[in-house]
């Protein structure tokens, strides 16, 4: 039996290997398009390829189509057979604060999170979002493991009662079967999040100034610039650089990943009765960026600006000063 199933087996995993760099940017672009959802730990190279050059909205585009062919990549857009596959494990990653017997939780955000199933090979994996928060989806019945890593690997420690100061190796039981979507929950030691982070933040101010290199009316930027973050092709988050006293038009980025990322500097002109609180960034991007060609800067985060912020400040030039 076992040489059976090595049999079967050995052709996936030598098609996978021929393409690894296709398959690590058809990974990475699907993290980018669906930040809040796990990425599949395999790769299908004959997909692989295609997925990586589609945009997110084409791939969100089949959702809910029973002929869906990449339910590989994206097993949540995709509808389930006979109530046995399709079905989601939730999960939420938290820190004790100090004090002993978890006293409160907060989110423990950017963790990696991996999946295994009865024989404990791993079947997919992902990240908690900004509020410790993972959903694996598109499951069959069965009994799978969860785990959360630490960034050099090993597993996290995490409390193993409500009621003692004992701890653990952060991996929990799930039971999948019909009914509504099982809990993984993980209250993770005092200090942890700085251990299991692998996303750093991109913070900064901007200065605009005039082709002379002359400052500019600091306020005015508020309302006059807009940043972009893109990751993978994707734009991920908008920003205007808010002023305020004594932090001059402050972006802040947070939760950004490993891998190449551009910021954009977009020239807007904002009308007053549209500058209010909260906006449509995408709304006013789409009616009010200038003619002006974007100023794009170049940002790499590596595994040694985890758990930090990363300064981005910078002067730009306006197009549009006198």
């Amino acid at each position: 039996m076992l040489r059976r199933l090595l049999l079967l087996v050995l052709p996936i995993t030598a098609a996978c290997a021929a393409d690894d760099s296709a398959c690590e940017r058809a990974q990475a672009h699907v993290a980018a398009c669906f930040p809040d959802h796990a990425n599949v730990a395999t790769c299908d190279p004959q997909t692989a390829d295609q997925i990586a050059e589609m945009s997110c909205d084409e791939l969100a585009g089949w959702s809910g189509k029973s002929d869906n062919p990449f339910c590989f990549w994206t097993p949540w857009l995709c509808t389930g057979d006979s109530g046995s596959s399709g079905k989601t494990i939730e999960v939420a990653v938290e820190e004790c604060g100090p004090g002993g017997l978890c006293p409160y939780v907060t989110s423990a955000s950017c963790g990696l999170v991996t999946l295994h199933d009865a024989h404990d090979k791993q079947v997919a994996k992902g990240f908690t979002n900004g509020n410790g928060r993972l959903t694996f989806e598109g499951l069959a019945q069965g009994t799978y493991t969860v785990k959360v890593h630490k960034r050099d690997g090993s597993l996290a420690r995490m409390m193993l009662s409500d009621y003692t100061d004992e701890t653990g190796t952060a991996k929990v039981g799930v039971t999948l079967a019909s009914g509504d979507a099982p809990w993984a929950r993980f209250n993770l030691e005092t200090g942890s999040e700085e251990q299991i982070t692998q996303c750093t933040g991109l913070r900064g101010n901007i200065t605009p100034t005039d082709g002379s290199g002359a400052t500019l009316d600091r306020e005015a930027a508020e309302w006059s610039w807009l940043v972009e973050l893109e990751t993978d092709g994707a734009v991920v988050d908008r920003q205007r650089p808010i002023y305020f006293e004594p932090d001059e038009n402050i972006v802040d980025f947070k939760l950004v990943p490993r891998g190449a990322h551009t910021l954009r500097f977009v020239r807007m002109d904002i009308p007053s009765y549209e500058q209010k609180p909260n906006p449509d960034y995408a709304r006013l991007r789409r009616l009010y960026s200038t003619d002006e060609a974007p100023i794009e800067v170049n940002v790499s985060v590596t595994a040694s600006q985890f758990g930090r912020t990363t300064n981005v400040s910078r002067s730009i030039v306006d197009p549009l000063a006198p």
